[in-house]
This record gives C-alpha cells, sequence and structure tokens, in this order.
C-alpha cells in the first residue's frame, strides 16, 4: 500500500457516504511527473485514477487521494507564463478587477496557487498583492515579478498568518487550484478568516458541464480533486459554510470554466438562478447524467488509438503538440507511446529535454517543427486549437494535419 495515496469513500463536499462510482482511467503516475533522462529507469509512483459522483450534493470527484506533498513538489514543472492565451487571459482579468473593484494601493489582494504571479503581477500596480503557493519554483520567479509569495498551502493557518500581518483581503482569487485541494473545507475557512466584510472571493475553475459535454476527460488527473457545477458549488459554500454566490460566469478558457464570485452576504445577481436553469437541462442535477460519461470516454479511447495505429501501419509520422497535464491523462489512459508519437513540443523550457511520466514520450522545443516535417499532429493541447491552428498555418498550408482528440477524435 502506497503511504501517499488513500481511497475516499465519502463525499468530501457534504459528506454524503454513498458516493457513486462514474469512471476508472487505470492507474498513472501524477500529471506533472515529467522525468529527465536520469529517472527513466527508475520506478515511477503511480496511483488509481478513479472518479465518482455524489447523490447528494452532486460533486464530481476523485475517488482516490494523493497526498498534495507527493503532488505539489518543491520543483513544479506548469508555468502560466508559458501560455501567451492565458497570460493575455489573467492579464486582461486583472486589469478588469482594478477598475471594476476601484482597487486602491491600500487594499490587498490575495491569490492561492499564485504560481509564477502573472495575475497579481497585473493587479500589483493598483493595489498590495500577496501571492501564497506551496511550489519553490514558481514562487522565485513571481518574486521576479516583484509579486512577494508565501511559500505555502492556503488554508485557516495561512489565512490566520496573512491576516496578522498584512489585515483582511478586499479580493482572494483562485484560479484553476480551488478543485485541486484535498480537504476543501479547511480553504473555505481560510477564506472566511481572511476576507473582508466587504471582500469577494473570486475563483475560476473546470466546469463539469464542459467535461461532460465538449470538454475532454483529459481533465481528470490527480491533482484535480473536484469537478464541480454550480449545484455543487452552491450546496459547499451557501449551505455548508454560510457565504453567498453572488454572480457566476462562463469564460472560454481550458474549453469552458466555471468563474463564480462569493460573498459574507448581499444581492444575488440573476446570472446564477440562470445558470441553475442552465445546469438543470443538462441533467448536470441527475446521478444518471453523470453514469452515461464513462461510455463515451470508452469510445474516445478505441477511437483514438485506432486512428494512430492506422496512421503508423500507413508509415506515417505522427509528433504530439503541448505537454499539458491533461495530455498525460490522455496519453496514459488510451495507450500512447513512443511508438505511435515520435515527440511532444511545448514552449515550457522546464519541459523541453523531458518525458512525459508514464508514456515516456520525449518533450523537444517546437523549433523542431522547422526542419523535421511531420504529417499528422495530435494536438494534446486541444483548448488552444484555434489559436494553435492559426499560429501554424504555414505547417498546415505544407500539408500537416491536426488531430484534435476531443471531444471526438477528429482530424482538420
Amino acid at each position: 500500500m502506497n503511504p501517499n495515496w488513500k481511497e475516499e469513500t465519502f463525499c468530501r463536499s457534504c459528506g454524503d457516504e454513498k458516493l457513486v462510482h462514474m469512471l476508472n482511467l487505470g492507474t498513472m503516475p501524477p500529471a506533472n511527473a515529467f522525468l529527465e533522462s536520469a529517472d527513466m529507469a527508475k520506478d515511477e509512483p503511480a496511483f488509481p485514477l478513479r472518479v465518482a459522483v455524489c447523490p447528494k450534493c452532486f460533486s464530481v470527484q476523485l475517488q482516490d487521494t494523493i497526498d498534495p506533498a507527493a503532488l505539489f513538489s518543491r520543483e513544479y514543472y506548469y508555468f502560466t507564463g508559458a501560455s501567451q492565451p492565458l497570460v493575455k487571459h489573467f492579464e486582461d482579468f486583472g486589469t478588469r478587477l482594478a477598475a471594476e473593484f476601484h482597487l486602491q494601493k491600500k487594499d490587498l489582494v490575495v491569490e492561492m496557487g499564485s504560481n509564477d504571479g502573472v495575475l497579481l503581477g497585473a493587479i500589483a500596480p493598483y493595489a498590495r498583492v500577496l501571492g501564497v503557493d506551496p511550489a519553490t519554483n514558481v514562487g522565485v520567479e513571481a518574486e521576479k515579478k516583484g509579486v512577494k509569495t508565501i511559500q505555502a498551502f492556503f488554508g485557516e493557518k495561512s489565512a490566520t498568518d496573512i491576516v496578522r500581518t498584512e489585515g483582511h483581503a478586499r479580493l482572494i482569487l483562485a484560479n484553476n487550484v480551488f478543485a485541486h485541494i484535498p480537504d476543501i473545507h479547511d480553504v473555505i475557512r481560510g477564506i472566511k478568516v481572511l476576507l473582508a466584510d466587504d471582500g469577494q472571493f473570486i475563483a475560476e475553475m473546470h466546469w463539469v458541464g464542459n467535461l461532460m459535454g465538449a470538454g475532454g476527460f483529459d481533465q481528470i488527473y490527480h491533482e484535480h480533486i473536484h469537478y464541480f457545477s454550480l449545484h455543487s458549488l452552491m450546496y459547499l459554500f451557501e449551505t455548508v459554510h454560510g457565504l453567498t454566490i453572488s454572480r457566476v460566469e462562463l469564460i472560454p478558457i481550458h474549453g469552458e470554466s466555471l468563474r463564480m464570485f462569493v460573498t459574507k452576504g448581499g444581492a444575488v445577481d440573476q446570472s446564477v438562478p440562470d445558470f441553475l436553469k442552465k445546469e438543470k437541462m443538462l441533467g448536470l442535477d441527475r446521478v444518471e447524467e453523470y453514469l452515461n460519461f464513462s461510455s463515451r470516454v470508452t469510445q474516445t479511447k478505441n477511437t483514438l488509438f485506432q486512428t494512430l495505429t492506422d496512421l503508423k501501419q500507413s508509415q506515417k509520422k505522427v509528433v504530439g503538440y503541448g505537454a499539458p497535464a491533461k495530455g498525460n491523462t490522455l496519453l496514459n489512459f488510451c495507450g500512447i507511446g513512443p511508438d505511435l508519437l515520435k515527440y511532444i513540443v511545448d514552449t515550457t523550457p522546464t519541459k523541453q529535454n523531458t518525458y512525459t511520466p508514464g508514456s515516456h514520450i520525449q518533450v523537444v522545443s517546437p523549433d523542431i517543427l522547422k526542419t523535421d516535417i511531420p504529417d499528422y499532429v495530435l494536438l494534446l493541447s486541444w483548448n488552444y486549437a484555434d489559436a494553435i491552428l492559426e499560429k501554424e498555418k504555414e505547417l498546415r498550408a505544407r500539408g500537416v494535419k491536426f488531430i484534435i482528440p476531443v471531444p471526438v477524435v477528429r482530424i482538420v
């Protein structure tokens, strides 16, 4: 038994003990555990990756918990700044927040899981900013941008420490991190401690409606403990913790993400009941809809593997494009290795010259595509498909075709 793993039998949000199993993706290494050459001969830690839904609050969550220290180590390979679409997204959002909330230099803005400080860097000209992130290397990059960063996991203890030294926060931000935390209640207690009475907690996270629909099952990996709907979030924040979800937005990032605004009370925007109605129409308040998801995932797996196998038999050269964490779920679940993908290109310097966890495909600089022209490219960063297809129009003009794996396999 791996001491860093344990099976969960109850809902992390509401405590119900009748979790319903909905999907098994097998056993695989953590999605961001890229390997150096010297690590290739070593045994890789691997853990079950199973998903369940709670029939009481409709929270979708992993059935397996990995010790966060085993996932978010001192060296973390994901950098927000390596993705230009994400940089623009967060810089624009930071400017919007400064204007919408009339931020002043006395105001404190705290971001949990602040990574390399792209968002806080955009807010820094307007307010005091503070990042909270457990990984050393991303914090170093944030400090270079002038973003003070505490190396810690956000929770009640770290929030109490921040109040003691910095005061209460006008805004607390969480972008693609809120769903990463096993003890979500500790985080919300921390939010209640740190948030000013007139403050707001604003979070972006994967929306389970996108996961179940136009998005991809590859968004599921060990770092993502929770897959939220507005239904499940309202139960968690309002029923359990007495906070108010005052506004929601659906934003076109990572497929589709849900952005929520949480306050300590006050008016509720019309966007909240409207979004609840949308989710009901999609069946996100019915367990049966979640159980249908598994068969669709299996169909995608079989189609993609067969497509790549046929291309190999036809002696076509196929490479991967982008090495996001979610791509490693796709590669490992579908059984795709270096026999089917010659290599993967990625712009992140820390990922270049490493190997993907589990599948052991080498990651290299995109510069290789200037001289080594493939026949097909598997687009692992499918959530940026439009931007990438435009960026690589010269490759496409030379006859290179792109394989988009989700929600259904298609070639463009």
